[in-house]
């Protein structure tokens, strides 16, 4: 072997020896080995067990109970949440794994957003997953997340609540912070191809009535004023007003202070007998809808006993609720007159200006 190549093997023997008592050393100073470790691994067979789960932040708690796709808002009188943001909860703490500590000095938690969060300005955040008897099966502060270069795995800083040491970890836990975002996604589901008829009441005011035939029908205004022509897509659109209806807060209604007489009132009318009422009071510009079903008053005797079952079933699930939904959603259901017309056209001048005539100045 020829000398430079003898010196290339040695320098390249060095650096791995070097390399190797790094190692060795980091792993005796800190205790930790170069591995990747999840840090809740028996939670994946445990999270059938999984009964109650506590968000804390500063001014904020979010308990969650129940099991399965069975869970409940405590914070919001025990309405229904959304199945799959407490799965994806779950399946976020089950794939958090440790990468490399950081600091265990107190001091420096706050710096990564570790604090617990008993003040004011803590901005940790602390989630327990309890099981049966309320036992642990999960407990760990939230941080700061890391920047992650390009498209690499997302990165957070987190501690045990009974641990200073903090860790680096890979993974994404998506924790909402406040009850209504962890409420089910709507409020109620009417399909627009199911409705017959809409009746929009506004206070003082003749209702507006939309109709069809048959479903396959487009809709169309029941009076129409002379001279004038609809807009064929605000009627339309009316009827999907209670199809997978958005859902953003929920109420009881002894907690919402408001006239209901005030209230814009949409009667929608199934082909297959059933009354759906929704009853809008805007309140600082928010909608506030409460919804009430009932048999329709023509429907046929065969329709009657499917359409109060159905009736019955949504009156349990909806009566004893107050509900809040964006403002461009009760919109589309509560119009008013001139929002199903098309514009009128500008008047016509009496004299429209035309070339002076011979002879005499421009101006």
């Amino acid at each position: 072997m020829s000398r430079d190549k003898w010196i290339l093997a040695g320098a390249t023997l060095a650096l791995v020896l070097l390399t190797l008592w790094a190692v060795r050393d980091t792993g005796q100073r800190t205790g930790y080995v170069a591995h990747a470790e999840k840090l809740f691994s028996d939670l994946p067979a445990q999270a059938a067990t999984a009964r109650r789960i506590e968000i804390r932040s500063a001014g904020q708690q979010v308990t969650l109970q129940g099991s399965g796709s069975d869970w409940t808002v405590v914070e919001k009188h025990d309405f229904p949440a959304d199945p799959a943001k407490v799965r994806a909860l779950l399946e976020g703490l089950a794939e958090l794994t440790l990468i490399e500590p950081r600091t265990a000095d107190p001091a420096r938690h706050a710096a990564l957003n570790l604090d617990t969060p008993d003040t004011a300005d803590a901005r940790g955040v602390l989630v327990r997953v309890l099981g049966e008897n309320d036992a642990i099966l999960a407990a760990v502060l939230l941080g700061k997340p890391r920047a992650a270069a390009g498209q690499g795995p997302r990165q957070l800083f987190l501690r045990r609540p009974n641990e200073d040491q903090t860790w680096l970890a890979e993974g994404q836990v998506d924790v909402q912070r406040t009850p209504p975002l962890w409420l089910r996604g709507e409020a109620i589901d009417l399909p627009q191809a199911s409705v017959r008829q809409v009746s929009v009441q506004h206070p003082g005011q003749p209702p507006l009535v939309v109709v069809r035939s048959q479903a396959e029908d487009a809709f169309t205004l029941a009076q129409v004023p002379a001279g004038r022509s609809i807009r064929a897509s605000g009627v339309g659109a009316i009827a999907y007003g209670l199809q997978h209806l958005p859902l953003q807060n929920v109420f009881k209604p002894d907690e919402v202070a408001g006239d209901w007489a005030q209230a814009t009132r949409s009667v929608f009318e199934t082909f297959d007998g059933l009354t759906v009422t929704a009853s809008v009071l805007s309140l600082n510009s928010v909608p506030y809808v409460r919804l009430a079903a009932a048999v329709s008053t023509d429907a046929g005797d065969e329709q009657r006993a499917t359409a109060a079952g159905k009736a019955q079933q949504l009156n349990q699930q909806q009566a004893d609720w107050v509900f809040v939904i964006p403002p461009h959603t009760a919109a589309t259901f509560t119009p008013k007159l001139d929002d199903l017309l098309e514009p009128l056209a500008p008047p016509a001048e009496a004299n429209p200006p035309g070339p002076p005539a011979p002879g005499m100045p421009r101006m």
